[in-house]
C-alpha cells in the first residue's frame, strides 16, 4: 500500500523520488569527514574570538563603552557567525560519521559560551527605551529619530527570527538539491528586505550620537541581527545558485527531443483496438512495449530533478510520462488478453478457410479461391503474426498449423487452377490522387529490379488514399522515428511463357515524409516465387 504522504504524487514523480532518494544514499563517506573538518575548523576560529572576548571582560562588573565595546562586539558577531556555520556542516554529516559527537560537544560549548558572553555586553532582553539607557541626553527629534529606527531594527530582527529559523529547518535536510528553489527565492526576499531596512536603520543611527541615550543599544541589536541575516545569507546564496543551475532549461538540451518522443510513444500505445482492428501494425508495436517503457522510466531518472521542482519541464515531462505509462498499461492488459484469445480465433479461421476450400472443389466454385479462402487465410496470418509477437512458443506453433492448412488449400487450388485462372478479373482500381502517375512511375522501376524485360498491361491501384505510419523503433540502444505512407500499386504484366496470360505483380509504394516524401517500390514477390493459381488471369479479361 502507497504510504499515505506519497499518495498525491504521480507515478513518474515516484519512479524520480525513487532515483534521487538512491542518489542521496550512495553519498561517499568521505564527504562527511570533510563537513566535520569544516566544523572543526571554524570552531576554533569562534573559540579564538570568544577567547578573545573573555579575556577582555574579565573582572569586570559592567561591558567596555565606546571603541572597545564595538570591538569586542564585532568579535562575538564573528564568532557567531563561524558557530552558526559550522552547525549547519555538523547537520549535513550523519550522526555516526567520525568525529561528529566531539565536535557537537565543542559546537555547545562554543554557543554556550557566547551566550554568556553576549548576556554580559547586551543582555538578551536590553531595552532601547533611551531613558533606561546611560549616555548623553537626546533632544525631541534624536528621540524621534531613534524610534524610526528601532521601528526598522524590530522588522530586521524579525526577519532575522524568520531567516534563522527556515535555513535552520533547511539545513537539517540531507538531499539540498530538494529543497523547493521557490522557497529560497522567497528567503532571499525575506534577505533583501532585511538588507532595505538595515539600510533605513543605519542611515537614522548615523544622525544620532554615538553615546547618545539608547543609541549603543539599538546599534548593538542591529548588529546581531544583521549578523545573524549574514549567516542565513551566506547559505542562501550559493544554494540558490545551484538550484537555479539545476533547473536551468540551457542545461537540458535534449529535452525537447525527449519530450516529443516520449509524447509520440504515449500516442503509440494510446489504441488498444488496434489488437483487433490493425493486426500487422499491433504485431509492430509489441515489440517497442518493454523499449518503450525503459524509455519512459530512463526519462524519469533523467529529469528527475526538474520534476521534483515542479519546473515547466518538470510538470511537461512528468504530464506526457504519466499519459505514456496509463495508454502502456491499458495496451498491454488488452494484449494479455488477446494472447489467451488468438489461439482459438487462428484455428477458427483455418477451419473457416478450410472449409470454404473443401466446398470449392466439391462444387467447383472456383471464385472462392481468389475471395473468401485468402481473405481468411490473410487474417490468420495476420493474427499468427500478432501472436508470435506476443509469445514466440505460442506464434511458432501456431504457424505450423497455418502452413500445413496452407499446404492443403495449395493442393485443393491446383485442382481447380485451371478454373481460377479463367474466373480472375482485374483489381479495384480507386485511386485518384494528383500524385497517380508518379506512383506508377515507381512502382514499375521497383518490379524492374526483379525483372529486367517486362511489358505492362495494365495498371490498378485498390485502395482510395495512401495508408500513413508514424512509429519509433527501438534497436541496438537507439530508438529510430520513421513516418511513411504506403499504397500498393498491382502491375498486371504479360507472362512471356504463356502469351494467353497475364501475372498481377503487387508492388508496395513507400513514401518517406521525413527524406521530402520520396518514394520506392518493393515488391510483394520475387521473380522466382512460385505464385498462386490467383496471381494469373487471361489476358482477354485485361479491359
Amino acid at each position: 500500500m502507497m504510504p499515505a504522504a506519497a499518495s498525491h504524487r504521480s507515478p513518474l514523480m515516484l519512479v524520480a523520488m525513487l532515483v534521487l532518494g538512491l542518489c542521496a544514499s550512495l553519498a561517499p563517506a568521505a564527504e562527511h569527514l570533510n563537513d566535520v573538518d569544516r566544523a572543526n575548523g571554524l570552531l576554533r576560529r569562534a573559540e579564538a574570538n570568544l577567547e578573545s572576548v573573555a579575556a577582555s571582560i574579565r573582572g569586570r562588573t559592567s561591558p567596555p563603552r565606546g571603541s572597545a565595546g564595538k570591538l569586542l562586539m564585532q568579535r562575538l558577531e564573528s564568532a557567531l557567525g563561524d558557530i552558526n556555520a559550522a552547525k549547519a556542516e555538523l547537520e549535513k554529516a550523519p550522526a555516526d560519521a567520525e568525529g561528529r559527537a566531539a565536535a557537537v560537544e565543542r559546537y555547545a560549548a562554543a554557543a554556550n559560551e557566547f551566550n554568556r558572553l553576549r548576556e554580559f555586553m547586551v543582555g538578551d532582553a536590553a531595552p532601547l527605551e533611551p531613558e533606561t539607557d546611560t549616555g548623553t541626553r537626546l533632544d525631541y527629534q534624536q528621540e524621534q529619530l531613534l524610534r524610526n529606527a528601532i521601528f526598522h531594527i524590530r522588522e530586521v530582527e524579525g526577519n532575522a527570527q524568520v531567516l534563522t529559523e527556515r535555513t535552520e529547518a533547511m539545513r537539517a535536510i540531507q538531499d539540498q538539491l530538494a529543497i523547493d528553489f521557490r522557497d529560497v527565492d522567497a528567503l532571499l526576499g525575506v534577505v533583501a528586505n532585511a538588507e532595505r531596512k538595515t539600510g533605513f536603520a543605519n542611515d537614522t543611527l548615523v544622525q544620532l550620537p554615538e553615546d547618545g541615550r539608547g543609541v549603543p543599544a539599538a546599534r548593538q541589536r542591529l548588529n546581531t541581527a544583521r549578523a545573524k541575516v549574514t549567516v542565513a545569507t551566506d547559505y542562501l546564496r550559493p544554494l540558490d545558485a545551484r538550484l537555479k543551475d539545476l533547473i536551468n532549461p540551457a542545461n537540458y538540451p535534449e529535452f525537447e527531443a525527449d519530450h516529443k518522443r516520449l509524447r509520440e510513444l504515449s500516442i503509440m500505445f494510446a489504441r488498444p483496438e488496434i489488437l483487433e482492428t490493425d493486426l500487422p501494425m499491433a504485431a509492430e508495436t509489441i515489440p517497442q512495449s518493454q523499449p518503450a517503457y525503459d524509455e519512459a522510466i530512463r526519462l524519469a531518472r533523467k529529469y528527475a530533478r526538474l520534476i521534483q521542482q515542479r519546473t515547466a519541464q518538470g510538470e511537461r515531462i512528468e504530464g506526457v510520462g504519466n499519459g505514456f505509462l496509463k495508454n502502456h498499461a491499458a495496451f498491454m492488459e488488452r494484449a494479455r488478453a488477446e494472447q489467451l484469445a488468438l489461439p482459438g480465433k487462428i484455428r477458427e479461421d483455418l477451419a473457416t478457410a478450410q472449409r470454404y476450400a473443401d466446398e470449392a472443389v466439391a462444387e467447383q466454385k472456383p471464385a472462392w479461391f481468389n475471395g473468401g479462402i485468402p481473405q481468411v487465410m490473410g487474417f490468420a496470418d495476420a493474427k499468427v503474426t500478432l501472436l508470435a509477437s506476443l509469445d514466440a512458443t505460442a506464434g511458432a506453433s501456431m504457424r505450423e498449423q497455418y502452413d500445413a492448412t496452407q499446404a492443403r488449400l495449395k493442393t485443393q487450388a491446383d485442382q481447380l487452377r485451371e478454373l481460377i485462372i479463367r474466373e480472375n478479373t482485374m483489381p479495384a482500381d480507386n485511386y485518384t490522387g494528383e500524385d497517380r502517375d508518379k506512383t506508377i512511375a515507381i512502382a514499375v522501376s521497383g518490379w524492374k529490379v526483379q525483372q529486367d524485360e517486362f511489358e505492362v498491361l495494365k495498371v490498378r491501384i485498390p485502395a482510395e488514399a495512401w495508408k500513413r505510419e508514424t512509429k519509433w523503433t527501438y534497436s541496438n540502444g537507439t530508438w529510430y522515428f520513421s513516418d511513411r505512407s504506403r499504397l500498393q500499386v498491382r502491375l498486371l504484366v504479360a507472362d512471356h511463357e504463356n502469351p494467353e496470360l497475364a501475372i498481377d505483380r503487387p508492388v508496395n509504394v513507400i513514401k518517406d515524409h521525413q527524406a521530402g516524401d520520396t518514394m520506392i517500390g518493393v515488391p510483394m514477390w520475387g521473380f522466382e516465387d512460385e505464385l498462386p493459381p490467383s496471381s494469373y488471369m487471361l489476358r482477354s479479361n485485361i479491359k
